[in-house]
């Protein structure tokens, strides 16, 4: 168990060292050590090319900012398969992340500059009108709202939200490159108080499904067994879906919507580390934490001088991942 989360810890340190090398600038791995060693503690071990170590600056931030929202998308994917008991569920196939995505190109087709909290609040509010839908179109469904009823809800929600995003590109030709570009995903920073939004959120996040984690351990047995282990299944089922919401209006906010790193992330985490949440919450923000900077770098490098849109990247990667789970997920019968 050791060996392989500092296994996993050399691959996200190197992958971040990668992160801040490679760009349309190569910097050498000695030179990045060399400026983080003079900024920390003024000792200049070479010649500072002020000019690399502003691109430094720029770059870490890039890293640590997909580090930490990789974390987080891993962790809503945790916990909304845990709670579902399916394998192929995730914030963003459930058309969660779709209704923060719409709230958010709302705001773009009217034109007006807004605050970026202010996209916040309006992609939250979208994201937990989207969740309430689905879980009145579950309740019509099946009274207890059982897993498979908020699936079929989730996947309804998506499609439709899908349609809307379609309709408002073609009616506003004049900002559909903006709302296209929302859907693929962005990594750029904007400042360093969004780092330390992002940063705090997921580690409160982290601490919070820590503390419950027990509790998702009995879900995953089933609501009949749940209940009779005295969960209230419909009330924790309601409250994790509401935090992972939260955190997903979040993340699209800063982001745009970035897919599959919440369905392959869990995925490997549970294959690793077994299916306890208290080891697959951690293990499961640093392989989503990789994921995510790995697919940052390959967005960089694919096209020369040109930066490719995370989603698309995070998209060829899950998309694959995706039949493969569901494809074992059928040879298992379930």
């Amino acid at each position: 168990m050791i060996k392989k989360i500092i296994i996993i810890l050399i691959l996200v340190f190197i992958s971040s060292i990668l992160s801040v090398c490679i760009g349309s600038v190569f910097i050498s791995p000695k030179e990045i050590i060399c400026i983080l060693i003079y900024k920390v503690s003024s000792i200049e071990l070479i010649n500072i090319n002020k000019i690399n170590s502003d691109i430094i600056n720029i770059r870490l931030q890039h890293s640590l900012l997909s580090l930490f929202v990789g974390a987080s998308l891993s962790m809503t994917g945790v916990v909304i398969q845990s709670i579902l008991r399916n394998t192929l569920a995730s914030a963003y196939n459930l058309g969660i992340s779709s209704g923060a995505g719409l709230g958010a190109a709302l705001l773009i087709v009217m034109g007006i500059s807004f605050n970026q909290y202010f996209f916040i609040g309006v992609s939250m509010i979208f994201a937990f009108i989207t969740i309430l839908f689905i879980l009145f179109i579950s309740k019509k469904i099946d009274k207890y709202m059982s897993s498979n009823s908020i699936i079929l809800a989730g996947i309804v929600i998506s499609l439709f939200l899908s349609s809307v995003m379609s309709f408002l590109s073609y009616m506003f030709p004049k900002y559909s490159n903006k709302i296209i570009l929302w859907q693929l995903g962005s990594l750029f920073v904007r400042n360093k108080i969004d780092i330390f939004i992002i940063i705090v959120m997921t580690l409160v996040f982290l601490l919070i499904l820590m503390k419950h984690s027990s509790v998702l351990d009995i879900m995953t047995f089933g609501d009949e067994s749940s209940l009779s282990l005295g969960v209230d299944v419909k009330k924790m089922r309601i409250f994790f879906i509401l935090i992972s919401s939260f955190i997903t209006a979040v993340l699209v906010a800063f982001t745009g919507v970035i897919g599959f790193v919440d369905l392959v992330s869990p995925h490997i985490a549970r294959k690793i580390f077994g299916a306890k949440h208290i080891i697959v919450f951690p293990a499961s923000a640093l392989i989503g934490g990789l994921l995510l900077n790995v697919s940052d770098i390959f967005s960089r490098i694919i096209v020369q001088g040109a930066n490719i849109p995370i989603g698309i990247v995070t998209a060829v990667i899950g998309a694959p991942f995706f039949l493969y789970i569901f494809i074992s997920n059928k040879n298992n019968g379930m």
